[in-house]
């Protein structure tokens, strides 16, 4: 009987450190325009905002432009730099946060 304890409480153990944790800081993707698609279109901004365009990768850099919602044509040109990306849109060269664009 002993036995049986134990080996249930080592199942126990295992599914429990085996189960993804989604406490842990989450990891930023990198991105590569070069496995991306051609042309990319804005998405995860409300209605009523903009996605604005930064001079470098991230939001510490100003805002040179600024895309609809409903934003297409945004080309990846690069390099980037964990979830940021260097694009070209409406003649605007600037940087992206890569969470905001898709295909």
């Amino acid at each position: 009987m002993f036995m049986l304890r134990k080996c249930v409480w080592i199942l126990f153990a295992a599914l429990v450190l085996a189960v993804p944790s989604s406490s842990g800081p989450a990891k930023a993707a990198n991105f590569d325009c070069a496995h991306g698609p051609d042309f990319y279109r804005v998405r995860n901004v409300e209605s009523w905002d903009r996605l604005n365009i930064r001079s470098g990768p991230g939001t510490s850099n100003g805002v040179i432009s600024s895309m609809p919602p409903q934003g297409v044509g945004v080309q990846c040109v690069g390099p980037c730099q964990g979830n940021w990306c260097r694009i070209s849109w409406q003649g605007v060269v600037g940087w992206v946060n890569m969470r905001y664009l898709g295909e």
